[in-house]
Formats: C-alpha cells, sequence, structure tokens
C-alpha cells in the first residue's frame, strides 16, 4: 500500500508541477497579450497621427492652390472690368461726337 501511497503522491506532485507550467504559461500569455495591445495601440496612435498631419498638408496645399486660383480670378476679372470701361469710354467718347455733330448740323 505505501507503493500505492507513494505513486498517488508522484501523481499529486506532477498534477501541481503540471497547474504551475500551466499558470506560467497563461501569465506569459496574458503578458504577451497586453503587450501586442500596447503596441498595436501604439501604431494606431502613429497611424493617427500621421494622417493627420498629411490632411493638414493637404489642407494647406488646397488653400494655397485656393489662394493663387481666387488671385488670378481678381487679376482677369480686373482686367475685363477695365477693358470693358475702356471701350465704354471709347464708345462714349463716340457718342459724345455724333450727339454734337447732330445737334450742330441742325442749327
Amino acid at each position: 500500500m505505501c507503493a500505492a501511497h507513494e505513486e498517488i503522491d508522484q501523481i499529486h506532485e506532477s498534477e501541481m508541477v503540471a497547474r504551475e507550467r500551466i499558470e506560467n504559461a497563461e501569465k506569459r500569455a496574458r503578458a504577451i497579450r497586453e503587450e501586442a495591445d500596447k503596441e498595436a495601440k501604439a501604431l494606431m496612435a502613429k497611424a493617427e497621427h500621421d494622417a493627420k498631419k498629411i490632411a493638414s498638408k493637404m489642407l494647406s496645399e488646397i488653400e494655397g492652390e485656393k489662394g493663387e486660383i481666387e488671385s488670378a480670378v481678381f487679376k482677369e476679372t480686373d482686367q475685363t472690368v477695365k477693358h470693358i470701361r475702356k471701350i465704354a469710354d471709347k464708345r462714349k467718347d463716340e457718342a459724345g461726337k455724333a450727339v454734337y455733330k447732330i445737334l450742330v448740323k441742325e442749327n
């Protein structure tokens, strides 16, 4: 019977060692998962930061292009207005001369 008790004690010790190994493996797995989660969060934060930086740069470029386009449109509009005024002044002078000729001939 003593041999049976020794076998049971050995089995019990083996079970305790196995449980301890399982607990250690679970702790290592938990630590690995936590580290992976930290790395994933860090990567996500970096990706978000990089995306915001790129978006900000693109927005800045778009604003610059918008300013250039507005400037070109205003310049072109100003030139068109000057051209129309020049034509209007010329036609006004011609109209004035025509009215003068009409008035002079009538008198």
